[in-house]
């Protein structure tokens, strides 16, 4: 019954060394460690009283050979010998994503390309206009009349008109040449140049003016919603107004925000 006594008594006085301040000396602390409990050098580390409060901060210097002792500088904190210290606990995931989440920076007005500017005039896309402005830039012709229903003519819609209307030009330049002087062999020979023209060129055009109509809307809505966040607390809008000016006026864009 004694030695069980004794036994009882060591364990709980080895127990009670785990990871304690053993001893002071200057502004380092000893450390008796159980285990070194993921420590080594370089770790930050708390110290604990008995009320298990933090009243210290230490960073470990010295790990001994076994892993048995540590020796802490103290950065802070009044530390006592009978402290007990653990790792300082690394930051949670929410914590982290709060910490480098950072609302998008504001910019000026000024400072904004001409092709961010063109965005915000021409506002975000709704649902119907590309939807309907899809299905037009598709199916029957093209010409630019889906990005005109988008609001994006001036942007991209009159290069697949003008395009398209110079190939079909091409086209029937080319075919004409061919049907008139079909009694000339050279001519309608001649004419297989514009003819291809016509054809590659028209074709070529359809097919990047589907994709565009399709492609670009979204990445339009994306980037204006991104400079809308810029300004918080403010929306801006594009109105058409009259300029006064000298001798007389002219139209323009009023921006408020």
């Amino acid at each position: 019954m004694k030695y069980l006594i004794f036994t009882a008594a060591l364990f709980c006085g080895l127990f009670s060394y785990a990871q304690t301040v053993t001893g002071i000396k200057n502004s380092q602390a000893m450390v008796t460690l159980e285990g070194n409990e993921g420590l080594q050098k370089g770790t930050s580390v708390q110290f604990l009283n008995h009320e298990l409060e933090i009243v210290g901060h230490g960073e470990v210097i010295k790990i001994s050979n076994g892993g048995k002792k540590a020796l802490i500088k103290i950065q802070a904190g009044k530390v006592q010998p009978g402290m007990t210290l653990e790792k300082v606990p690394a930051p949670s995931q929410a914590n982290t994503d709060a910490t480098t989440s950072a609302p998008a920076p504001s910019i000026s007005y000024a400072a904004l390309s001409d092709k961010d500017k063109d965005i915000l005039a021409r506002g975000e896309i709704s649902r119907t206009r590309y939807v309907v402005g899809g299905i037009l830039g598709t199916y029957p012709l093209g010409l630019g009349i889906g990005h005109a229903v988008q609001g994006r003519y001036t942007e991209k819609g009159w290069i697949f008109t003008v395009g398209e209307l110079a190939s079909i030009a091409a086209l029937a330049a080319g075919l004409g040449n061919c049907t008139w002087s079909s009694y000339d062999n050279d001519n309608c020979e001649n004419s297989g140049g514009l003819i291809f023209l016509g054809v590659f060129g028209y074709v070529g055009f359809r097919i990047w003016e589907i994709i565009d109509v399709w492609a670009a809307p979204p990445e339009h809505n994306r980037r204006y919603q991104q400079l809308q966040s810029m300004y918080p607390g403010s929306e801006i809008t594009f109105q058409p107004g009259f300029i006064p000016m000298a001798g007389g006026g002219g139209l323009g864009f009023q921006m408020t925000f």
